[in-house]
């Protein structure tokens, strides 16, 4: 039988007492320990960090994971609370150690949870080391190892340092703005709402307790049903910014001074906008192939080259650490930056929107506005087709393998096929598709120039999948 192990996108998850018990962690600890013995020998006796967020025994399920590696000789450094995904991230980077874990679901339903881990530079694990950790599964570490020690620590302190170095702190402490900062009842509080704090912000907590269940809510910032409360405490309470993270604080949520909420595909041309105007950057943009072309014709107004990664930000990160990648992005809500890392850091995101609007202390929408003006008008949007496998796979194949020659009235003038068929047409427009590896849905993705040509072009993807 398959092992109920398998890495996704974004670590391995599965849902709580199901799959996701303490046998199969500690299975899946042992053969992380196999692994980093092999591939990472000179760090091991480092250790390794980790994290866990508010989800149900999440902190139990950490401590497990804890002493099974320090079982296997390998020293570990537990996170003395609820911590975010880029604080760990950073630890496991700034303290030279052979890896951090991060025991999440991100922002799935409160019936999930998940393992993911990083590389030594605090990136999220490739295909390569995943497959690796599978393919050792049931397997134990050497027997002569010595026990390790279990040790809490506080990862909070390294990343503020590092983020005063990569966020313009002058420029907040100049501008003392108003922020609701919005938990979404996980790891972020302490984070984004102390540091703007510092800088002399009126900071309005929301749902800064955790809760296992989110409330009832699915805990994404991109969800309407979550975004709307902050969407209003904005505009009732007069703030200048709204800014939410996702349970583990590796996302993202904006929310304008207007209360309007605007997208990852929406704030990522601003930031990248902002890091060449304003502070005078150059370098290319990293995004993944759904993620708005309104990044590209930034990028070609100011001579930067653009690097179309697939989905995962694995792919994104790598563009920033070894391809000079100033920003990478992607359109559900992870972006890092230059100087950072190469995970996404929600915590991050916000303090650099925060940084845009005190720059321009005008509403997010407003600067929206004035980049269509200049670069033209990008509207995107997602929908998941329902599918069952075998014709899933049926749809994939046969626009892989013949793709039309035009959708909608326009000619296909470029095929990509990395991860799953992106089709561009004569206008710029496109649409992709892309096969869930978990689910029995498709993802089809579509962006255009208007309203209008966005549903022109979503009928015709539908069409198409039919």
């Amino acid at each position: 039988m398959a092992s109920p192990i398998q890495f996704g996108t974004d670590g391995w998850r599965a849902q709580i007492a199901d799959d996701y018990t303490f046998a199969n962690l500690r299975e899946l600890s042992l053969a992380l320990a196999v692994y980093l013995y092999k591939y990472q020998p000179d760090k091991v006796k480092n250790g390794v960090a980790i994290g866990y967020d508010t989800r149900f025994r999440s902190a139990d399920f950490a401590r497990l994971v804890a002493d099974t590696l320090a079982s296997a000789g390998l020293p570990v450094f537990l996170s003395e609370r609820d911590a975010p995904t880029p604080a760990i991230a950073w630890a496991t980077r700034s303290m030279n150690l052979a890896t951090g874990i991060m025991i999440t679901a991100s922002h799935n339903p409160p019936i999930w949870n998940g393992f993911k881990f990083f590389n030594p530079l605090g990136g999220p694990a490739d295909k390569d080391a995943t497959n690796a950790v599978e393919f050792v599964l049931g397997k134990k570490p050497p027997t002569s190892k010595k026990p390790a020690s279990v040790q809490t620590f506080d990862p909070r302190p390294a990343l503020f340092e590092q983020l005063r170095k990569v966020v313009d702190f002058d420029r907040l402490k100049s501008v003392k703005g108003t922020a609701v900062c919005d938990a979404v009842y996980g790891t972020g509080r302490g984070y984004v709402d102390v540091l703007l704090k510092e800088c002399g912000w009126k900071v309005i907590p929301l749902r800064d307790t955790p809760d296992p269940m989110f409330a009832g809510i699915l805990p994404d910032p991109a969800n309407p049903k979550c975004h709307q409360l902050l969407c209003d405490t904005v505009k009732k309470k007069g703030a200048n910014i709204g800014l939410a993270n996702d349970p583990d604080a590796d996302r993202f949520g904006i929310v304008d001074s207007t209360g309007e909420y605007l997208t990852p595909n929406e704030i990522l041309p601003i930031l990248y906008y902002h890091l060449l105007e304003t502070r005078g950057l150059r370098g290319p943009v990293a995004r993944t192939l759904p993620t708005t072309g309104m990044l590209d014709a930034i990028a070609k107004a100011y001579g930067q080259e653009v690097i179309e990664t697939p989905v995962g930000f694995k792919w994104v990160g790598a563009a920033i650490e070894e391809q000079g990648a100033i920003l990478g992005g992607e359109e559900s809500g992870g972006l890092s930056i230059t100087g950072h890392y190469g995970g996404k850091d929600g915590v991050l995101a916000d303090l650099l929107l925060a940084e845009v609007w005190a720059t321009h202390q005008k509403p997010l929408g407003e600067l929206l506005r004035e980049l269509e003006g200049k670069f033209g008008e990008f509207h995107s949007t997602r929908t998941d087709l329902h599918i069952a496998e075998e014709p899933k796979r049926a749809l994939m194949d046969k626009m892989k393998n013949t793709p039309p020659l035009e959708v909608a009235g326009q000619k296909i003038v470029k095929v990509v096929s990395t991860d799953g068929v992106k089709l561009t047409l004569a206008d710029g427009s496109w649409i992709l598709l892309r096969a869930s590896g978990t689910e029995p849905l498709v993802r089809i993705y579509t962006e255009a120039g208007s309203p209008e040509k966005l549903q022109t072009l979503s009928e015709a993807a539908a069409k198409l999948a039919e």
